[in-house]
């Protein structure tokens, strides 16, 4: 995925129906850059609906080109704006005033408008982009304030951006209005958005639903409570409660962040933090593991959520599935990710873990404690056959539909759990097989034809070595995730005067030390 500027806190969000003080403001014709300087009225004014996608569909290079077009007179589409009572709604065209907002603050999603908006917790990925769009701003324009202190300037070295500098107040963004209440504007929206760059479809979801539990919990995850609050009408306990949970979630799905290449197996749960992938996953784990009837109810079945409690039943719920995958609780399994949700080149894939969600929801909604005996028996030839055939699984994931590829993980996981024993595996014909697959099973890998190594080839290095000298449980044989879920166990009890020395103790899974060994 291209990276992207994330410039969601340059204008603030606000609900089309908020009702405050109306106000009496003819509709301007156009959209000078002086309007979103900090002394402005108009920018006080100015919002976007709370319903808007985040504000990072750009690239550096997008963000750069609009801002060189602006000075350079070059024709740019009008935005089109609706007046509430209360605000000046921007419908079409909030990429194009956040990015001039943002040379003007020189904030591009790391300065003090965003480090206020995120309260202070802004990704390594999002500070990176960041510096590369600021590099290439200065390299290509210059700084907005570099610029606005030539425009009294007769005479320049420069005489290209002395040229921008005396158009920098001069030129106009065109504007177009809508006229009608608040349905008429957000259904003007969608239209809008149904052209140029479209909503995706987990955007569209996510607005048309933004008032069910499974939007508000995923868009709260996401940003660990920070951001926008999507939840800012709920009552503060029921805020406060939210954004907590909230916490706990992200610091367990997305810390630390991964770099490419690979250089430690202490990888994120749920991949990277990039808002369309983590919201679709955040979407589904949630529709998963806060279910529990034997179908899923699809997140357009919820009743809105107008106190904030049914968000929390959701988060509280859910987050009992997570403690089940990782963490330090009792019941935890702590499994390894980089085992079970990474391919060998150190890829990212959300449909295994979500399979695993699925298996390990259903278990606990059936009371199947059995499962989880058997799961530990097994756990060391099954995590085993994972690590070696990981590039056949991917193989197998690309030629099945996406509907598919859920249920068949899900099928996968109990299959190998259920056949492994203390001393083998089952086959790969006979776990592919189980899927409702047959054909010959073949080894696949991309061949690498240039004498350098690239990143995959870095991470499938490290992957291999890392993994064949990680520490393993002495109780179940399976790999040890030490840095998100470990448990102290002495090996001779307490009970039995064991005392709390090094010699007698020893690094286990929790699940292994409580369910297991007691």
């Amino acid at each position: 995925m291209s990276q992207r500027v994330t410039l969601d806190a340059m204008i603030p969000r606000e609900d089309f129906s908020v009702a405050q003080e109306e106000f009496v403001l003819d509709l301007f014709r156009d959209f000078p850059i002086a309007n979103l300087s900090a002394d402005s009225a108009i920018l006080r004014l100015l919002r976007k609906p709370d319903f808007q996608r985040e504000t990072n569909q750009w690239t550096p290079e997008q963000v750069v080109t609009f801002i060189a077009s602006f000075l350079d007179n070059e024709v740019i589409p009008s935005l089109i704006l609706w007046k509430s009572p209360t605000f000046i709604f921007v419908i079409d065209g909030c990429h194009r005033l956040s990015a001039l907002r943002a040379w003007i603050e020189d904030d591009y999603g790391d300065g003090p408008l965003s480090l206020a908006f995120y309260k202070g917790e802004i990704s390594e990925e999002q500070k990176r982009i960041s510096k590369r769009t600021r590099k290439l701003v200065e390299q290509r324009i210059g700084r907005f304030s570099k610029l606005r202190a030539l425009i009294d300037t007769k005479v320049s070295d420069d005489a290209h951006a002395l040229k921008r500098a005396n158009r920098l107040f001069t030129r106009a963004l065109n504007l177009q209005w809508i006229q009608g209440n608040a349905d008429v504007a957000e259904t003007s929206f969608f239209k809008i958005n149904s052209q140029g760059t479209p909503l995706d479809d987990t955007e569209e979801m996510l607005i048309r639903n933004r008032r069910k539990p499974i939007a508000i919990g995923a868009r709260v995850i996401l940003r660990a409570g920070s951001g926008h609050q999507y939840w800012s009408s709920f009552k503060p306990e029921y805020k406060e409660r939210i954004e907590s949970l909230a916490g706990e979630f992200y610091e367990l799905l997305f810390e630390p962040e991964s770099t490419t290449p690979l250089k430690t197996l202490d990888v994120p749960f749920g991949g990277s933090v990039s808002p369309v992938d983590a919201l679709s996953l955040l979407i589904e784990f949630l529709t998963i593991s806060s279910n529990r009837q034997p179908v899923a109810l699809p997140i357009e079945k919820y009743a809105d959520d107008d106190t904030g409690e049914k968000t929390i039943d959701v988060l509280t719920r859910s987050l009992q599935i997570l403690n089940r995958i990782t963490g330090n609780s009792p019941g935890s399994l702590g499994l390894h990710p980089a085992v079970y949700f990474y391919n060998e080149r150190g890829k990212y894939n959300r449909f295994l873990f979500l399979g695993m969600t699925a298996l390990i929801t259903e278990k606990i909604r059936n009371n199947d404690g059995s499962f989880f005996k058997k799961f530990t028996s097994a756990r060391g030839m099954a995590e085993k056959f994972l690590v070696e055939n990981k590039s056949l699984i991917a193989f197998v994931l690309q030629n099945m539909s996406k509907a598919q590829r859920i249920p068949r993980m899900k099928d996968l996981f109990e299959f190998l759990f259920l056949n492994a024993t203390g001393v083998a595996a089952p086959t790969p014909e006979a776990a592919i097989a189980n899927m409702g697959l047959r054909g010959r099973i073949l080894d696949v890998n991309a061949i690498q034809t240039s004498p350098q190594f690239n990143d995959g080839t870095k991470s499938m290095l490290f992957m291999t070595t890392a993994l064949a000298s990680a520490i393993m449980c002495p109780i179940c044989g399976g790999y040890l995730h030490p840095s998100k879920s470990v448990s102290y166990d002495h090996i001779t009890p307490r009970r039995d005067k064991g005392t709390g020395e090094a010699a007698n103790g020893r690094l286990v899974h929790p699940f292994c030390n409580t369910g297991v060994k007691a």
